[in-house]
């Protein structure tokens, strides 16, 4: 393939946008054992308040472009378990409805951390990212180079 050639781009181009995608839920994942390991006493509301509002748009558009663009690609080479695409989905539907309920509560314990269980927060706050810390190192370990394969083809 030549550098010039617009396949060759576009090519490039997707698969920055899935490593970037990567990156932004590696970062997302930070955040959000960052707060945990400030809770209760040194809680910076503003910036919980902040995270709890990025938390689901940034998930979903991450994995959106994943359902979109990657596995479609996958399924149509056949390079990849169909099973294993599905689990992947799956974990995706899971990670955005837990998202959203921890949005929520990182939101309620802002506002009034005297009525919100600083404990139960933060396992809820390990309950996101530690999984989806796995999940993104799956991505960027086993799917990520099947689908610069893919598109290469």
């Amino acid at each position: 393939m030549l550098v010039n050639d617009p396949n060759t781009q576009s090519c490039s181009r997707r698969m920055h946008a899935f490593g970037a995608g990567l990156a932004q839920q590696e970062i997302l994942c930070s955040a959000l054992e960052d707060l945990a390991d400030t809770l209760p006493s040194q809680l910076d509301t503003y910036a919980a308040v902040r995270l709890a509002g990025r938390l689901v748009p940034t998930l979903t558009q991450c994995q959106s472009l994943e359902e979109r663009e990657v596995f479609p690609l996958l399924r149509q080479t056949g390079d990849t378990s169909a099973q294993m695409l599905d689990r992947l989905h799956a974990e995706h539907i899971e990670d955005e409805d837990h998202a959203a309920m921890l949005a929520d509560a990182i939101n309620g314990f802002a506002h009034d951390p005297a009525q919100n269980d600083a404990e139960a927060l933060g396992y809820f706050l390990r309950g996101l990212f530690q999984p989806l810390r796995r999940h993104v190192a799956f991505d960027r370990e086993v799917i990520l180079p099947m689908y610069r394969h893919a598109l290469n083809r």
